[in-house]
């Protein structure tokens, strides 16, 4: 074996045996896979619903500047004149809840925002 093969074996060695101490810590598991990675925010006071429309029922009070993430989007009831809703998860109160939250209300840049599969 050439002295090259050798440093390279005793390297991969070295690696194999102490990789496991070397890697870092990992965040705590998502609450649900989600489309985008990004975290959006509520623009005002809102609500999460079971449906998307505002005559469902209400899951949650959500207040300004909440942060959510998104799974997909779904047409349903014009709210100002927006009819894309987003399906929504929060952390609030040590509970995760899902629904469905007019897009109205979310900073998303556009409705539907693009790269957001939907429902």
């Amino acid at each position: 074996m050439s002295m090259r093969h050798a440093l390279a074996a005793a390297t991969l060695g070295t690696t194999l045996a102490f990789g496991a101490l070397a890697v870092p810590a990992q965040a705590a598991p998502k609450k649900a896979d989600t489309a985008s990675d990004d975290v959006f925010y509520t623009t005002q006071a809102t609500k999460q619903y079971t449906c998307a429309k505002t005559t469902c029922r209400v899951k949650r009070n959500l207040f300004a500047g909440q942060p959510l993430s998104i799974s997909c989007y779904y047409v349903g009831q014009s709210v100002s004149g927006n009819n894309i809703w987003y399906y929504t998860t929060t952390w609030q109160y040590e509970v995760w809840v899902d629904g469905y939250t007019p897009g109205q209300h979310i900073n998303t840049g556009a409705d539907p925002r693009p790269g957001i599969p939907r429902c």
